[in-house]
Parts: C-alpha cells; sequence; structure tokens
C-alpha cells in the first residue's frame, strides 16, 4: 500500500477526542482516521477488513417463495436419516 501524509487543523477539543477514542480502542489515530474516512465512504473498504458476513449479506434472505419451516415441519422431515 502506497501511503501520503495528511496534515490538517483541529480543535484542542477535536484532538483530545480523537486520542481518547484511539486509546479506547487501542489502536493509533491514524487507524481510527481510516476506519471514520472508510465508514464515511470516502475510501473503499479493503477486502482483509471485511468479515465472513460482510462477504456474504447480500445473499442472506434470499430465498424466496420456499419453504421457511424446513427444520420443524414433519412433512420434510419424514425421510430424514434413514
Amino acid at each position: 500500500m502506497q501511503t501520503e501524509t495528511l496534515s490538517l487543523r483541529i480543535s484542542k477539543a477535536e484532538s483530545r477526542a480523537l486520542r481518547e477514542r484511539a486509546r479506547q480502542e487501542g489502536i493509533s489515530q491514524g487507524s481510527l482516521v481510516r476506519r471514520a474516512l472508510r465508514a464515511y465512504g470516502v475510501t473503499p473498504e479493503s477486502e482483509s477488513d471485511k468479515t465472513g458476513y460482510d462477504v456474504i449479506k447480500h445473499l442472506l434472505g434470499r430465498s424466496r417463495g420456499k419453504s421457511k419451516d424446513l427444520s420443524t415441519n414433519p412433512e420434510h422431515l419424514k425421510d430424514y436419516g434413514q
């Protein structure tokens, strides 16, 4: 990853809040700012930051028209285990 340095002016209160939040999260201030940029949609989320749920969430709840009671309806379980 190629990086660049960004300098910006923030108030003392913002600086304190940033420092405190980064300390609470156990990450650097730069990591916290990068996380905020991703959350705000300024930078794309890298694949390595995604959880398994993030990768498949677009597939969940997509079985329209299918039976919703496959695990409890005796009709679907009559030959199970044989």
